[in-house]
């Protein structure tokens, strides 16, 4: 068997993919060697590469698609369907990691600790006088999005002893309870939360969801994380809310399109704190790389996934 890997998925990962398969690294960015290496593969594997139809459609003998991480908006899903190949991804393998990240933002942008050290550093201790930083205790926190990320950021939330409310259409009322969170409508989320941290994946309905219609149902003073992806969160409008006030803070993990542009100006305002979409930059990704390659034996050994995200390939029984 034959399996092309196209970005790092890191040692643990590849031998497990060399135990049963001829490992193929592409390393370059030229498409074409892309599509030649992907022509004669069995298995494909991606971290950061866009899987359109034609690169689809140049694998002929492709059997699964591997996405490394959680989201697969990268990958022609509808295109990988129809040619009957499962694409498969690593759920909940990152999730303590992003949540750690989600909370590290959280409380870098409410405790000012970029500004302090800022202050520190440049010889302006006496702003220690002047300035203050914002409480986490006794304020709500709305998590969008309580899949496996969202549960774990709610479960490290109560040690802040936050209130914690969550949108998310499809959570169980019950897991949530046990969670000590209390599920609302997304409007009711924006209306009453403190901080909102975005969970959710890139589709329709979440492109663009925090814009300047929802910021402006939100707290004067409130803040903003996005750990999730980059265009569930309007640049434009979310700088402008700081500028405003509306805002207190803003902190991305994610970007509409990364690398990011930084010219544009909410990358200088004093209120915004960002990290280059390394949330899950911990040992979470030796975790990934095998969660991937394990996911990806199996499908090639005839096994159904529970990670697979168009499960409708495998038919029915």
């Amino acid at each position: 068997m034959k399996v092309v890997v196209t970005g790092n998925i890191y040692e643990r990962g590849l031998s497990i993919l060399r135990s049963f398969a001829d490992v193929v690294l592409v390393e370059s960015s030229d498409p074409a060697l892309k599509l030649a290496a992907v022509r004669d593969a069995d298995a494909l594997i991606v971290r950061t590469d866009i899987v359109t139809a034609e690169f689809i459609e140049a694998g002929k003998q492709l059997k699964v698609i591997g996405r490394f991480g959680v989201g697969y908006d990268n990958v022609d899903v509808a295109a990988a369907t129809k040619r009957k190949i499962p694409v498969v991804i690593t759920p909940g393998v990152n999730a303590a990691s992003v949540a750690e990240h989600t909370m590290g933002l959280l409380l870098g942008m409410t405790r000012r600790v970029r500004r302090w050290h800022e202050h520190l550093v440049e010889g302006r201790f006496p702003m220690r006088l002047v300035e203050r930083s914002d409480d986490l205790e006794g304020k709500t926190l709305g998590i969008v999005g309580l899949g496996s990320i969202g549960r774990k950021v709610a479960a490290r939330a109560r040690g802040f002893d936050l209130r914690v409310i969550a949108h998310d259409p499809v959570a169980d009322p019950k897991a949530a309870a046990e969670l000590g969170v209390e599920l609302v409508s997304l409007e009711d989320l924006f209306k009453r939360a403190d901080f909102v941290t975005l969970h959710v994946p890139l589709n329709p309905q979440t492109r663009s969801l925090v814009n300047t219609r929802t910021i402006q149902t939100m707290k004067r003073g409130s803040y903003i994380i996005n750990t999730s992806r980059g265009p569930v969160v309007d640049l434009d409008a979310a700088h402008a809310a700081l500028e405003s006030g509306q805002l207190a803070g803003v902190a991305l993990d994610v970007f509409p399109k990364e690398p990011p542009d930084l010219s544009h100006p909410i990358f200088k305002h004093p209120s915004f704190l960002g990290s280059p979409h390394v949330a899950s930059h911990s040992g979470a990704l030796d975790l990934m790389g095998e969660a991937i390659a394990c996911t990806v034996r199996d499908v090639l050994q005839g096994k159904r996934s529970l990670s697979v995200v168009n499960p409708e390939v495998f038919g029915r029984g």
